[in-house]
């Protein structure tokens, strides 16, 4: 039979899991020990019915039935049907008071569009959004960060994050002043 088969199979792998695990725990120091004792790890972890299970088939219990498996199974908390469009609504707020309040509001799309990460299906970058409009690639870097923090939105990857901005803010300032009189 194909089950006596994986039996003895698996008996045999578990038995040399078991000696190489020893001979693991053998060749640990006196504190590596103790350490590996506080955490349980002293002795393997071996199932012994054959199924994964510690305490029995898993196909025996009762909360399974044909069709039903557990992993699938996924409770979904109760929603709030109205959130997502509160939180669209939010956001639309700014973006429009983004776009009234600035004096350039091309530019203000652009700058979005980069936030978004739509600029790169253009093969637009910030420089060439800066040379359109007359001003720094640093300008309109801070201009896509103030939006992405604004809509709270995560960097696109025309973005550097927030840790390589920090990084490259403070090598500025150290080259900035060496530089100085």
């Amino acid at each position: 039979m194909k089950g006596d088969e994986y039996t003895s199979r698996q008996t045999v792998r578990d038995a040399q899991y078991e000696r190489e695990y020893q001979a693991w725990v053998d060749s640990m120091s006196l504190e590596e020990r103790r350490e590996a004792e506080k955490l349980g790890l002293l002795k393997p972890s071996l199932q012994r019915h054959g199924n994964g299970s510690a305490n029995g088939d898993s196909a025996d219990s009762p909360i399974m039935r044909v069709g039903d498996d557990p992993a699938l199974m996924v409770e979904e908390p109760e929603a709030d049907p109205g959130a997502a469009m509160r939180d669209a609504t939010e956001i639309l707020r700014h973006l429009v008071a983004d776009l009234l309040s600035e004096g350039n509001t091309r530019l203000t799309l652009e700058c979005l569009a980069v936030a978004l990460g739509l600029s790169a299906y253009n093969g637009e970058t910030m420089t060439d959004i800066a040379r359109r409009h007359g001003i720094t690639r640093a300008a309109v870097s801070k201009r896509c960060v103030d939006i992405t923090e604004r809509l709270n939105l995560p960097p696109s990857r025309a973005m550097r994050s927030e840790k390589a901005r920090k990084i490259y803010r403070t090598s500025q300032l150290k080259r900035h002043r060496r530089t100085r009189p």
